[in-house]
């Protein structure tokens, strides 16, 4: 709710609406939700587990644009739209871990929607959030060091390294997973020395006393 803005109320309201055509799912890790080249019609709402979605660039690169936790929906909206005109999916969604949640028909979905103002405007906000990530996302892709986008995704994500894989985290920061590696390393010699020094400064004031 803090997460896209809205209230406890309109939370519930929308929640116990989808409940309507909510269906279990479970997937292992490695398992897609959605595969890019498919049509997409399902909305895939996370109980517990992670997924990620992406794309394959020109070359065949797989390129990393966001992660899903927890209480999140995994959706890239973008597809579900051209899917409602038999178009494609661009993107694909994959379990990180093994997932369980619920899916959602999105052509139920959206007659749902079409006739409750007060989902309207809980879509609205997860859309705005989205879009706000994904600008995010571009702005960090160009304009920062792969140190600068590594302590971005942990502050985005807190907790979703050790869980995931170091080729997942490498793919989303634009690196190698050898580059990933040594930035790793070179993160936790810089806490091991400021540790070291934090140590020696109360040693030395000891002393002093």
């Amino acid at each position: 709710m803090k997460r896209l803005g809205v209230t406890e109320e309109a939370y519930t309201n929308v929640t116990d609406q989808l409940a309507q055509i909510a269906q279990p799912f479970t997937v292992r890790k490695g398992e897609f939700l959605q595969r890019a080249g498919a049509v997409a019609t399902q909305v895939h709402w996370l109980a517990s587990g992670v997924a990620r979605s992406g794309f394959f660039n020109r070359d065949g690169v797989e390129v990393t644009l966001r992660f899903y936790r927890e209480g999140e929906s995994a959706t890239t909206l973008t597809d579900l739209i051209a899917g409602e005109n038999g178009q494609p999916a661009v993107q694909f969604l994959v379990a990180e871990t093994t997932i369980h949640g619920f899916t959602l028909d999105w052509t139920q979905a959206s007659a749902l929607r079409a006739q409750s103002e007060v989902m309207q405007h809980y879509h609205l906000q997860a859309a705005m959030h989205g879009m706000h990530n994904l600008a995010m996302r571009a702005y960090a892709a160009g304009e920062t060091s792969a140190q600068e986008r590594l302590a971005a995704f942990r502050e985005e994500y807190p907790g979703l390294e050790s869980r995931i894989s170091q080729r997942a985290i490498a793919s989303y920061l634009g690196i190698t997973p050898q580059y990933m590696s040594r930035l790793r390393r070179e993160a936790e010699a810089e806490l091991a020395g400021a540790a070291m020094a934090g140590t020696e400064t109360k040693v030395e004031a000891y002393a002093r006393n």
